[in-house]
């Protein structure tokens, strides 16, 4: 494997990382960065309702409740690249949500729901500004 398929793969992983942490972090209005402009995504507990745009995947995290806190854990990612500019990606995530109004506990935090567990399904695309998502759909696969 050359250095620059070595840099591409590390490029989409690194995506995968950083959109959970602009979740996570409260930066979802910086998503677009990761995003073409004409890129789908469909959350892992709406797999079938598919958005489509950056303007409108932008749009819908901006109508989650204001108290979600979520923190996503991503795991086994694994990046096949697809051509010199294309590439496809799968990962777990393990996603924990939790009110933000609740107690802060220290030492213990916030009372969490249940985890859910599902994946990711991922294709990337090189633009001139680097890797960006161009699909990302998810599915949840396991709940408790």
């Amino acid at each position: 494997m050359t250095t620059d398929e070595l840099a591409s793969i590390e490029s989409c992983r690194a995506l995968i990382l950083e959109f959970a942490a602009r979740i996570d972090n409260g930066q979802t209005p910086t998503l677009g960065e990761l995003l073409t402009s004409d890129a789908t995504f469909a959350r892992p507990t709406a797999p079938d309702v598919v958005i489509n745009g950056a303007d409108a995947i932008l749009a819908a995290f901006a109508s989650r409740p204001k108290t979600m806190v979520t923190q996503h854990l991503n795991l086994n990612i694994r990046i096949q690249l697809t051509g010199p500019d294309t590439a496809e990606g799968h990962s777990i995530v393990m996603l924990y949500i939790a009110n933000g109004t609740d107690e802060l506990v220290p030492g213990k935090g916030r009372k969490a729901g249940a985890p859910l567990l599902g994946t990711w399904t991922d294709s990337f695309v090189r633009t001139s500004e680097g890797w960006r998502f161009k699909h990302r759909r998810g599915a949840v696969t396991m709940n408790t």
